[in-house]
């Protein structure tokens, strides 16, 4: 017996959103997992291995069956909510910016590669967390305190730059050792 293509038009797939980053790919399929509607990413893997093909490949596409476009995309189209009871914890309210009032915010944490090798060398972090609004590009600091300088902090620090001074000198000598060896053969 032959099917009709009608009685699989509402289970075949169609791109409904394209994103050229990972982060709002994943948050936006799980606000559709969430409600429990079928859908899933395209070419994310490739992406996620090396985002520069994210151009070339369209980006990160949101595939969800015919019959759930309509909800799905009237899901994806929501407003950020200005507060949100969280359980175990309570009400949480959304960050604004302070400039533009929008509530189209993320939060951006430290830079730990430049902060490492910062406090390694016995400095202070140079960056703070911040936000940053996506309507309006505007940043700024999750607080305007600054961190205690301790002396634990200092100490550490210290430690650490002996300690890397004694394994690159211990280094060397095994290296002039080797040179040595060679030169007296």
């Amino acid at each position: 017996m032959a099917t009709r293509d009608s009685q699989y038009e509402n289970q075949r797939f169609l791109v409904l959103r394209r994103y050229r980053d990972q982060p709002d790919a994943f948050l936006y399929g799980s606000i559709l997992d969430s409600a429990a509607i079928e859908c899933f990413l395209a070419d994310e893997n490739t992406i996620r291995m090396d985002w520069f093909w994210s151009n070339a490949l369209g980006g990160i596409k949101l595939w969800v069956r015919s019959a759930d476009a309509e909800t799905a995309s009237s899901m994806l189209d929501e407003d950020v909510p200005e507060k949100f009871d969280v359980e175990g914890v309570g009400e949480y309210q959304q960050p604004r910016c302070p400039k533009c009032q929008s509530l189209e915010v993320s939060f951006h944490g430290f830079n730990k590669p430049a902060d490492y090798a910062r406090a390694l060398l016995g400095g202070s972090p140079l960056h703070r967390s911040l936000w940053e609004c996506d309507s309006c590009g505007r940043l700024w600091p999750e607080s305007s305190e600054k961190p205690p300088a301790t002396l634990l902090t200092s100490v550490s620090s210290i430690i650490l730059i002996v300690l890397t001074i004694g394994n690159i000198g211990a280094v060397l000598l095994s290296a002039m050792a080797a040179v040595q060896s060679v030169v007296s053969r």
